[in-house]
């Protein structure tokens, strides 16, 4: 677990966070060709909902803060209701990157 807390988290350009009627949303652009029925059926985006929680964790992944930063700042702001902290955290950030929403960086990686 320790070598995933120096990881920087690294969000991915194209995808925007917006909060839809009281819920909060990673709109993920479809401009693949494969996705043109997909298009057609649900619009230009693919949505994925997050809690409060999951939201504020995005805005976290600015390229600059290890995954240990945002587990303290997560605790900060939502005590021990982000418990267990870390093992929540990098779930998380791991299943982000498998869909390619986010990229992790070592400290040394940056410029």
């Amino acid at each position: 677990m320790e070598e995933y807390l120096e990881l920087i988290p690294v969000r991915n350009p194209k995808i925007q966070l917006k909060k839809i009627e009281d819920k909060y949303y990673l709109l993920i652009p479809m401009d693949s060709k494969l996705d043109f029925l997909a298009r057609k059926l649900h619009g230009d985006y693919r949505r994925i909902e997050l809690d409060e929680m999951g939201a504020y964790t995005w805005e976290l992944c600015d390229g600059r803060r290890t995954v240990r930063e945002i587990g303290k700042a997560l605790k900060a702001r939502f005590g021990e209701d982000a418990e267990p902290l870390y093992e929540r955290l990098v779930t998380f950030l791991f299943e982000l990157a498998k869909r390619y929403l986010v990229e992790f960086k070592r400290t040394n990686e940056l410029e």
